[in-house]
């Protein structure tokens, strides 16, 4: 049979499912006649890929065969058909030998097993599109939207097999490989930014910034400022990189995401601004500028409680239909997202978290784009004599940890103990933290300018706990709590710093 354009070889009967009787019989043939033509049968099918019964129990004699190393040809299947007891079912060795009668190239075979993988996946499909009208038809829909996600999945999977590659050489991968680096050369990238911009030069410095297909973990214990630091990177991509950002926010309502978006980029207190008690004629304008600049920008936010990952996967690759510049995903945080099980639940916290950081990472590298998750440490940071978080402290960590591309952890000394002045001033430089040197500091600028300085600012280590990519390390940042903004230290700031370090 000489090779076709598929289109032409799918059978299409509408009242039975489509196959290729003669695609799956030269396959067989070829993986009984050459040990390679065997192996590349073996490693691209599977025995339910053939719909004719007596190919599916010839499929299986030879994968027995090959799981025991041992010589595959017509004889050899024969015997193991016949000690199966379904020599007969096949149509005994005279089929076997009919099978092998065709001879192709390694090139046509491939064609070939194209032919039986396509006709298998188009089974699968029309199967599922069959079992998704029956049971609308048949049975009691509690909850559309559930029943839509749900088909939509199940859609997805009976599809999923066309997505498996092939290999591909070295040779074919240079030529990718070389025009990206002159086009990274060409660029005009923050800080050698190959992925998004975070925002912070230093954080920049370590990551490269958030990199297509990559999954983020930024963690830390409540109130710490992770939200705080996630909605500053969406900030900064959005207005300053000019990118399509996606935030889905179990906690928080949209209006109160919104708000903090605006103290931080008006720098007007956020209390102030929920409150409607903006009294300043200078803070009214820079709040009506902001939600202007807020207005302008491409931030999209889901606010629904406990969403189910489902909804999450199936609204981002919709978004990105839409937003085909859309440079970041947020979900804040991973601990409420919800897992919509048809049968069996999952048996553990741990199994659950895993099926999650598993799609979120599925997500991000299906659509090209960074996706951060918020996740928690659990208690036993706050237990131990140094607070400063580690990876072993995230919650359900193994999972988390195994996925992730990037960890952040954050670190503030002052969320952990108030350390006064006091104690620092009778510390020499070298014995002070980060923390007791910025209140130094800090001491000294407010005596220089007659007044304290503006927003509840608290210094904050930002650890890259792990880089799958690069480097791990620190950025140094002030947390700005009443204007909920992150901002790098000024020059002025480090010189202070150091100053007192050299002491």
């Amino acid at each position: 049979m000489a090779a076709a354009n598929r289109k032409t070889v799918v059978k299409k009967v509408s009242s039975e499912l489509p196959y290729n009787e003669d695609a799956e019989r030269v396959v067989l043939g070829s993986a009984m006649l050459k040990k390679d033509y065997c192996l590349d049968v073996l490693t691209s099918l599977e025995e339910e890929d053939f719909f004719v019964g007596k190919h599916q129990l010839i499929f299986r004699a030879i994968r027995q065969l090959s799981e025991r190393n041992a010589t595959i040809d017509v004889l050899t299947v024969a015997e193991e058909l016949d000690n199966l007891k379904e020599l007969e079912n096949i149509g005994g060795a005279k089929y076997l030998a009919e099978c092998t009668n065709t001879v192709v190239a390694a090139s046509t075979l491939t064609f070939y097993i194209g032919i039986v993988q396509d006709n298998s996946v188009l089974r699968k499909m029309l199967t599922t599109i069959r079992d998704i009208d029956s049971e609308y038809r048949t049975q009691e829909i509690e909850n559309i939207n559930d029943f839509i996600l749900d088909s939509e999945n199940r859609f997805k999977d009976s599809i999923a097999k066309r997505k498996i590659s092939q290999f591909v050489t070295t040779k074919d991968i240079a030529p990718e490989i070389e025009a990206n680096l002159e086009k990274l050369q060409d660029a005009d990238n923050e800080s050698d930014v190959i992925g998004v911009t975070t925002g912070y030069e230093r954080l920049n410095q370590i990551t490269q910034g958030f990199k297509p297909g990559e999954l983020i973990i930024v963690a830390a214990r409540p109130a710490v400022g992770k939200t705080a630091l996630c909605l500053n990177f969406a900030h900064r991509i959005a207005t300053r990189a000019k990118k399509a950002v996606a935030i889905f926010s179990l906690e928080m309502s949209k209006e109160q995401l919104f708000n903090r978006l605006v103290a931080m980029d008006s720098t007007v207190d956020a209390k102030n601004i929920n409150r409607g008690r903006i009294n300043s004629a200078n803070d009214k304008m820079k709040v009506l500028n902001s939600i202007k600049i807020l207005a302008n920008s491409k931030i999209y936010i889901d606010d629904t409680p406990s969403i189910k990952l489902n909804d999450i996967i199936t609204k981002s690759t919709k978004l990105q239909a839409h937003e085909p510049d859309l440079g970041l995903i947020i979900v804040d945080y991973l601990g409420l997202v919800q897992i919509a099980t048809k049968g069996k639940a999952p048996d553990s916290r741990q199994e659950e978290v895993r099926r999650i950081s598993l799609a979120l990472k599925a997500l991000a590298r299906d659509l090209k784009i960074p996706v951060i998750a918020v996740s928690q440490l659990s208690r036993a940071v706050e237990k131990r004599d140094s607070q400063r978080p580690v990876m072993s402290d995230l919650r359900d960590s193994g999972n988390i940890e195994q996925d992730a591309d990037i960890v952040i952890l954050l670190y503030r000394e002052d969320y952990y103990a108030d350390k006064k002045t006091s104690k620092a001033a009778n510390k020499k430089g070298g014995q002070l933290t980060g923390a007791e040197k910025y209140e130094l500091a800090k001491e000294q600028k407010e005596k220089e300018l007659g007044s304290e300085i503006p927003g509840n600012a608290s210094y904050t280590e930002v650890i890259v706990a792990k880089n799958r990519s690069g480097q791990t390390g620190t950025a140094r940042l002030f947390f700005y709590k009443d204007y909920v903004r992150f901002d790098a230290p000024t020059p002025e700031w480090e010189a202070a710093m150091n100053a007192i370090a050299d002491e």
